[in-house]
């Protein structure tokens, strides 16, 4: 049912744009004829999402929906990046990453499409949903109206590891920003009337629990700054730390303690701080025996995949999706090294995926 050569022709032709967000345009272009000639009714939301509506078929006309999203941004750079075929495999020329990050999983999901529409066989109403910016911090699914949905439940091929591999679990995360407000003082001549900002973030920084905290949590400081000048006792300086944890719970405390240890970092040198937070998602638990996990193990097996859970400390679209209410599951794509110049993407794994995807479609 799947053709092998359409499939790797469309997932060339997508990997040659560069996508970097906000320049997302040219897939939704490139794909655009595919998905009509389908028959799926595409809207494309002010944001730069793409949405179809495919109707269902013959006996499968009345059964639920099902949707399949993946996104069509890469992480830089892109651009001018030829992929090449090898030894079995897409690569990167190693000018840059390949961006099977998640343009494998787009081109799954339409060899998907067009190969049930070429068997002219019933199926369930299918939507699919093409995101912009997942890789900036899920801009595109964080500002989707999930109004216009149908599905009760979707499933979005992003995570690494093979195909067949089916996610319970993802992140609760939070980014803040803390600014350090200290003394400017001259470093020479008057250091004692200073206050360091940078010796209080180091402070903070010293005291913090940072990396793996345990099995479900880690914590990490991003990035440092401040500072004007050697001679210049620090005035102003500020760091950008993030905590994940698949506990909320857990999240939740060491983000506190995280901002404690902020706020003793300033005390200890006279200072004042204020913060805010710049970015975050909320995590998703499912049971193994819910109705959307069930599905996937079912098209697992219809695609001839075992299928086994894992849980992820990365987040995707479907963490927006599950915050929205639709019921939203991550499955394993198969690409190896991503968001690097080696990165890869083996063709059988490709095409298992597209496979998957069919049976998610079929709904039997």
């Amino acid at each position: 049912m799947i053709k092998a050569d359409r499939l790797l022709a469309t997932f060339l032709t997508i990997l040659r744009l560069d996508s970097y967000h906000p320049r997302e345009m040219p897939v939704v272009d490139a794909l655009r004829t595919k998905l009509e000639r389908v028959g799926l009714e595409l809207t494309l939301d002010k944001h730069g999402n793409l949405l179809g509506f495919w109707p269902g078929r013959g006996a499968g006309a009345g059964q639920e929906p099902v949707l399949l999203c993946a996104h069509m941004d890469t992480v830089q750079p892109t651009a001018g990046m030829e992929p090449i075929v090898r030894d079995g495999a897409v690569h990167s020329d190693g000018t840059s990453v390949l961006g099977a990050d998640d343009k494998a999983a787009v081109a799954a999901i339409v060899e998907a499409l067009e190969a049930l529409a070429d068997t002219g066989e019933s199926h369930p109403p299918v939507e699919v949903l093409f995101t912009v910016g997942e890789d900036v911090g899920h801009i595109g699914s964080k500002a989707f109206d999930v109004t216009p949905v149908r599905s009760r439940m979707a499933f979005v091929p992003d995570a690494d590891g093979p195909v067949g591999q089916i996610v319970l679990a993802a992140p609760w995360a939070t980014g803040v920003r803390v600014r350090f407000h200290g003394r400017a003082a001259h470093a020479g001549m008057d250091p004692q009337n200073g206050r360091s900002s940078l010796s209080m973030a180091a402070r903070a920084i010293d005291r913090m629990k940072l990396g793996r905290i345990d099995d479900q949590t880690t914590t990490n400081v991003g990035t440092l700054a401040g500072g004007q000048a050697v001679n210049i006792v620090p005035p102003e300086a500020e760091l950008v730390f993030q905590v994940r944890s698949l506990d909320h719970q857990k999240h939740d405390r060491h983000l506190d303690a995280m901002l404690d240890c902020c706020r003793q970092g300033a005390a200890a040198f006279g200072g004042r701080l204020e913060h805010e937070v710049v970015g975050g998602t909320q995590g998703y638990r499912f049971d193994p025996d819910a109705a959307v996990i069930r599905r996937a193990e079912s098209a697992a097996r219809a695609a001839r995949l075992e299928p086994k859970h894992i849980v992820t400390c990365g987040g995707s679209d479907a963490n927006e999706l599950n915050a929205k209410g639709l019921a939203t599951c991550v499955l394993s794509v198969g690409y190896r090294d991503i968001h690097t110049h080696i990165e890869s993407m083996p063709i059988d794994q490709l095409n298992q995926l597209a496979r998957f995807c069919a049976e998610l479609m079929r709904g039997k």
